[in-house]
């Protein structure tokens, strides 16, 4: 036991982790069929400590980055609205929903299954969008920013957006948890809720 100790100490910075290194590596042998009194435990238990301390150091190192980006949000990534309340005020009806929607940060494929608009459509209210930011002294660059934290969980909701199904929005929370939101009825045959 003294000499697992003393193994884990050197995979260790603080005294009680080097125990619970201990604790889980013998409660790895005892699950996993082990014996302590073999002749090659303490071979094994060495490496398993070693193994076990690096993922631990690991974990923690992941940890500390996910509570350092909650804490401090990147914000270089954002992206802030495209289109200022007064110039999506002047807008056609059309073309204001087309704004409101890249202000939002949905993309092409998002935006057209939401207002059951062909490709072709579309570009023409994109297109005329564009007219009116030029013409108002927008910016030189114009289009649809990328989301940020297009991962998995934004390619699943695209994935979501079946062309035949019944309108529906969908967004994700700063956790990446999808959230639709349809026009359907609660209770829809064949699609259950």
């Amino acid at each position: 036991m003294a000499l697992l100790r003393q193994c884990a100490r050197r995979h260790s910075r603080v005294d009680h982790e080097a125990d619970d290194l201990v604790q889980d590596v013998l409660l790895l042998a005892v699950t996993g069929g082990r014996r302590i009194t073999d002749l090659g435990f303490a071979a094994w238990a060495k490496g398993a400590i070693r193994n076990h301390a690096r993922f631990v150091a690991r974990t923690a190192a992941r940890r500390r980055a996910r509570e350092t980006a909650w804490e401090n949000p990147d914000t270089t990534g954002e992206t802030s609205p495209r289109f200022s309340k007064a110039f999506i005020a002047s807008l056609p009806p059309a073309q204001r929903m087309v704004a409101l929607l890249v202000n939002l940060g949905l993309d092409r494929v998002e935006i057209t299954h939401l207002l059951a608009l062909s490709d072709t459509a579309f570009r023409q209210r994109l297109s005329g969008l564009r007219k009116a930011f030029d013409a108002a002294g927008g910016e030189a660059e114009f289009g649809i920013p990328p989301m940020p934290g297009d991962g998995p969980a934004r390619r699943s909701l695209k994935l979501a957006l079946r062309p035949h199904a019944a309108r529906a929005f969908a967004i994700r929370d700063p956790d990446g948890i999808p959230i639709f939101f349809s026009k359907r009825d609660h209770v829809s045959p064949g699609d259950g809720n």
